[in-house]
């Protein structure tokens, strides 16, 4: 019956939900304990089911759910069709409503009275939760007579065979995950593609099977064995449909945290050399060295989650350690050389536009080719691997680099230009604003005339405003100007 279960669920050709299988595996390990006792266990019903069972639908399985639903206290019906011993293989409205209560019962979202893949897997659940109990009715009612447990201490292995059952486990569920997560990724993938990772997912399956009947029957070592081909196989096929095993994103972060400490190690040494503080950057390079040490075991134990985790606490150590040294490194030379270089070619491409609309950029071309002098003499600082001389280069060319771009459009003189005309018009309008006030009190004919025009002008200062501030001082002295213009035409209906 157990190994019916499991081969239920791996081979049933319906996609079962990650956590339905993931939580499956789970009680299948925990149940391990009371294999003994599934072969005497009194029977249970056992369905097979290739597909979902929703209105409509005629066959056997559908006879079968009635028959589980009524056991589990689900009742299709009192009497009549469907009731308990007159079981149908219509899958009806009574049907229907008996599996959403059961839905409800179990947890499945959406409980929407369809039998499908989430509720199959359900119902396994419930069929091994039921042998668990049946075993337990049909232990031995003198406790002596089974093996007395030792006591577990958390974190500590109380025998080389819980030990080696322990990894088992834990690669065992590792290669569900990964499974799972292909299946998924192969759903998305190319139709040509698919039937060979289909391919190259069942032969997975396949030897997973056997990997879990050796799991059953407690023969640890040569589980132990073949876990690993069939994770990295399992491995293959998921980065074959696109995506990333947790292996692989331990391995790329392990490589990223020992090359962080190696260039802690040279930070630390260039530092003393130099006579620099290094704070307590050597005590906590140990304590990164540690926790890297530890990442490395769970890695080579294939405790993926746990070397990820591991890794990422010494990355944030070594970060701490990098704070501690009153130094700048390589890599921070290197990063403000490369930020320089790409504000240089953004304020490049901004310049060029500038000079298409007709702006001025003589100016803004003079800081920018400064600027450029600057990253050459930083990038040669780097060759000479003088750091802190790169980054303060790199520094003044960001500076050059935010002149250029506040030159687009003309010099100081324009700028201060284009003030001028703006405050003088806003002066003008202020002006004219009261005498057309005046001439509306006198009920002045001209007067209405005026104030569309003043209103008019004050349009385009405010334009002229807005040009100013986006630094094109050309236009806003003409949009000067034109409001200067309006403003003497407002005065002339007057």
């Amino acid at each position: 019956m157990y190994i019916q279960l499991v081969n239920h669920v791996l081979f049933m050709n319906v996609s079962v939900s990650r956590f339905s299988l993931f939580a499956f595996f789970i009680i299948l390990a925990a149940t391990v304990t009371f294999t003994p006792f599934l072969a005497s266990a009194q029977s249970v019903n056992d369905c097979s089911f290739s597909r979902t069972l929703e209105l409509g639908v005629d066959g056997e399985d559908v006879r079968c759910l009635q028959t589980y639903l009524n056991g589990a206290g689900f009742v299709i019906a009192e009497s009549g069709p469907g009731s308990v011993g007159n079981e149908t293989s219509l899958f009806r409205g009574l049907t229907e409503a008996a599996v959403i209560k059961w839905q409800q019962a179990n947890g499945v979202v959406p409980s929407s009275g369809v039998f499908g893949p989430q509720s199959q897997a359900a119902y396994l659940l419930d069929l091994v939760m039921e042998l668990e109990a049946n075993q337990t009715a049909l232990a031995p009612a003198t406790p002596q007579s089974l093996p007395t447990p030792s006591p577990v201490v958390a974190g500590v292995s109380i025998s080389a065979e819980s030990e080696e059952r322990e990894e088992a486990t834990q690669t065992l569920e590792d290669i569900v995950n990964v499974l799972i997560n292909a299946e998924d990724l192969i759903e998305d993938a190319d139709a040509e593609d698919q039937i060979e990772l289909r391919e190259d997912l069942q032969d997975v399956r396949a030897d997973f099977y056997e990997a879990l009947l050796d799991y059953f029957g407690s023969d640890y070592d040569e589980v132990k064995d073949v876990v690993g081909d069939i994770y990295d196989d399992a491995v293959d096929v998921l980065e074959d449909a696109g995506g990333e095993s947790e292996m692989g994103e331990a391995e790329d972060l392990l490589e990223d945290v020992r090359d962080l400490f190696a260039d802690l190690e040279d930070l630390i040494e260039q530092a003393e050399d130099d006579d620099a503080d290094v704070g307590d950057a050597p005590d906590m390079l140990d304590e990164a060295e540690d926790l890297l040490d530890d990442a490395q075991d769970a890695f080579d134990k294939r405790i993926y989650r746990q070397a990820v985790s591991d890794a990422l606490d010494a990355e944030e150590i070594l970060e701490d350690a990098k704070d501690e040294i009153d130094v700048v490194t390589k890599r921070d030379a290197i990063d403000d050389v490369e930020d320089a270089k790409d504000e240089y070619d953004r304020a490049e491409d901004e310049v060029s536009e500038a000079d298409e609309d007709g702006e001025e950029v003589d100016e803004a071309e003079d800081f920018l080719n400064d600027a450029e002098r600057e990253i050459k003499r930083a990038e040669a600082a780097i060759d000479d691997e003088d750091w802190d001389d790169a980054s303060k280069l790199a520094r003044k060319a960001e500076k050059l680099i935010d002149e250029a771009i506040d030159a687009i459009g003309g010099s100081d003189e324009d700028r201060e230009d284009a003030k001028d005309a703006i405050d003088d018009a806003w002066d003008e309008y202020r002006d004219a604003d009261d005498e057309v006030d005046e001439a509306e009190d006198d009920d002045d004919r001209g007067a209405d005339d005026a104030r569309e025009l003043l209103d008019e002008a004050k349009d385009v200062l405010d334009e002229a405003e807005e040009a100013y501030d986006d630094e094109d001082y050309e236009e806003a002295m003409e949009l000067a100007d034109e409001a200067e213009d309006l403003i003497d035409d407002a005065l002339d209906e007057l």
